[in-house]
């Protein structure tokens, strides 16, 4: 897997997620981010032009894959505001309690190995009151559209390196003790073509309270 996901997939992943109203997503998902602000999955940097400098004082940024790393190094090269990019994963984020403002994640959590660990942590680092904004693809609403997402995961977890279609993102959120209330709506995008009713998208913004 090592030249799949380290190097095919970085450059997959680019192409399928660089249409226009994804980036419009992006776009609108960092508009929320204030002060200094950690990005987990950072992946290739597609979030990093959105960031204002007006608004956002620092960007720390986590990353586990070399590849997607190797894709992000001429994006950091004309960042709009200071950032700094770290080693390391969600599950174990290399930062002290309550050191950020905002943390966004952006189509991470379908991904991570342990998603209970991921939250844990955001909210370790995250200041009372802090802001997490999240764009995730989830597990539909639909019964039918269920049981497809979970047939598939499988499948979708060797395409996409670890990619789960079935993973009630918005509502794991909340119960891991944000406040997030009521979930916010999913929505079908048509960017993704035939397979839309199965990558259902979910932006929210959740206080650590």
């Amino acid at each position: 897997m090592g030249l799949y996901s380290e190097t095919i997939f970085p450059w997959l992943l680019d192409a399928t997620l660089s249409h226009p109203r994804i980036m419009a997503r992006r776009q609108a998902l960092v508009a929320g981010a204030r002060g200094d602000v950690l990005e987990i999955g950072f992946g290739s940097g597609a979030t990093l032009p959105f960031y204002d400098p007006a608004t956002v004082s620092s960007l720390t940024v986590v990353e586990p894959s070399e590849g997607m790393n190797r894709r992000a190094a001429a994006r950091l090269k004309d960042s709009p505001v200071p950032v700094r990019s770290v080693p390391g994963a969600g599950e174990r984020l290399p930062f002290g309690d309550a050191s950020f403002d905002t943390v966004v994640c952006c189509l991470t959590l379908c991904s991570v190995a342990d998603v209970g660990q991921v939250l844990a942590e955001v909210k370790r680092v995250l200041k009372p009151g802090g802001r997490f904004l999240f764009l995730e693809h989830v597990l539909s609403d639909d019964p039918a559209r269920q049981r497809w997402q979970h047939r598939l995961t499988p499948i979708q977890k060797v395409i996409g390196v670890g990619c789960h279609l079935d993973r009630p993102s918005a509502a794991l959120v909340r119960a891991a003790g944000f406040q997030l209330d009521p979930l916010p709506a999913l929505e079908e995008e048509p960017a993704f073509g035939a397979m839309k009713p199965l990558v259902p998208l979910v932006m929210g913004a959740a206080i650590r309270v």
